[in-house]
């Protein structure tokens, strides 16, 4: 919908909602935002990561089956959004994804990489190690919020004829955002 749409908006920000019975297990596929104990699902931290975005989107190019790429520019940073998805039934791998930022100013800079997949900031995954119970301590509350926070880890990058290098491995169905700070005068 890039392009298409001023605003997103989301069916129901929690999985406890009138059209449903009240469930017990945490992850249990329900529409919200956040689980029944206000823990944010992966498309919470998704909605986190555009609200942050810049104002100014510049051009893309270059094309591919299931990975996406949008590049938005704010007062202090450039940020690359990357997503891998594909449809239910359509084939996806992992993929290596090359961004080349030309013209780019100065190759003194700071890059930071925050996921959402699997592995990050999918507090489901933590759950299933817990060994899935129904009923949560706050204990497990409280690890479960952890493992769904987004996390920026500093990310390398090569610098080569005014053109900054960037490579991100996406597994599927994962987000991707590398913040590129920019130099202020």
């Amino acid at each position: 919908m890039a392009g298409l749409v001023e605003c997103y908006s989301f069916w129901t920000f929690s999985d406890l909602f009138e059209e449903n019975y009240f469930p017990s297990l945490p992850f249990h596929g329900g529409f919200g935002l956040l689980n029944l104990h206000g823990i944010p699902k992966p498309t919470y931290r998704a909605f986190e990561l555009l609200h942050r975005l810049g104002s100014a989107q510049l051009p893309v190019t270059g094309r591919h089956d299931t990975v996406d790429a949008w590049v938005v520019r704010g007062a202090t940073s450039l940020m690359v959004v990357l997503t891998n998805h594909a449809l239910p039934r359509h084939p996806i791998d992992s993929e290596r994804v090359r961004v080349e930022l030309a013209s780019f100013p100065s190759p003194r800079t700071v890059v930071t990489l925050e996921r959402i997949d699997d592995r990050y900031a999918n507090a489901k995954g933590a759950w299933l190690e817990m060994g899935s119970p129904e009923y949560l301590s706050p204990l497990q509350v409280e690890r479960l919020q952890e493992a769904s926070r987004l996390t920026g880890e500093p990310h390398p990058w090569g610098f080569e004829g005014g053109t900054l290098h960037l490579d991100v491995e996406l597994p599927p169905h994962a987000v991707a955002v590398l913040t590129v700070q920019l130099a202020v005068p």
